[in-house]
């Protein structure tokens, strides 16, 4: 089934925004058919450094009635095998109003479509609280990836989380936990001062080698965990079976999804 995968944290600064680049760079690779959004319209980090890589990235007000009318219209209209959006921080609540307004759980099921919910954690409370409030609105109408942030984990775990009544409510839904690797913080700072996605931080975009190789190591550790929710994350596409013969003795091509 085709996804809508957002990306939620709760509140700013979890490395929302840092998840999605990771994300969009894996479906570029995997030669995903995707439509991807910036709807953090303050602070479109997304849509500044992806918007002329791959299939690009459009900007878009998720959570006004006009710019969302506009969303559902282009998905229809296109019908990617993904759509992937960045929500703004600390909108939740607008959020649920938009879901509620336009029906997103059955809309999405008439295009063929199936909702992912993915929430960045960082050490806080404010994010498991957030993400609580979403799960016991939506409940099995969605799927859940939990994302724990590595660059949060200075030794001391996502105890709260796994500790949290939330984490067991999460986890009774069939939602999935990952990890997203930690990235040099010098590193990271120098994509960002050039405005290049990760798979571009190659020496001759004039990126320095020491940094190619953290963020190449970064990309080996983070697709093995995107893969164990590659279904929610749509991380899928059509492939051939080899050709089989008929019962006429001449050979099939079948389409089916991995």
């Amino acid at each position: 089934m085709k996804r809508i995968v957002m990306i939620l944290g709760g509140k700013g600064g979890t490395g929302k925004t840092a998840f999605t680049r990771l994300l969009l760079d894996v479906m570029h690779s995997k030669v995903i058919n995707y439509l991807a959004y910036d709807a953090d319209t303050e602070n479109p980090e997304l849509y500044e450094y992806y918007q002329n890589f791959g299939s690009g990235v459009r900007l878009l007000n998720f959570l006004e009635v006009a710019e969302a009318k506009r969303f559902f219209t282009e998905i229809k209209a296109e019908s990617p095998d993904s759509v992937i959006v960045d929500m703004p921080g600390a909108s939740s609540n607008k959020t649920r109003e938009i879901i509620s307004k336009f029906g997103l759980f059955k809309i999405a099921g008439d295009l063929g479509y199936r909702v992912t919910l993915v929430t960045v954690l960082n050490l806080g409370y404010s994010v498991i609280t957030s993400l609580k409030t979403m799960a016991e609105f939506c409940g099995a109408q969605a799927d859940y990836v939990v994302v724990k942030n590595l660059c949060w984990d200075k030794g001391l775990g996502f105890q709260r989380w796994e500790n949290s009544k939330t984490s067991g409510a999460i986890a009774d839904l069939k939602g999935i936990e990952i990890e997203m690797p930690e990235l040099d913080y010098s590193t990271f700072d120098t994509l960002t001062e050039k405005g290049l996605p990760y798979s571009a931080a190659t020496e001759d975009n004039g990126f320095p080698f020491g940094d190619y190789l953290l963020v190449s190591g970064f990309l080996d550790q983070a697709k093995p965990e995107l893969s164990k929710a590659g279904v929610y994350l749509g991380l899928q596409q059509p492939s051939v079976k080899p050709a089989v013969e008929s019962s006429k003795g001449l050979p099939e091509n079948k389409i089916y999804t991995q």
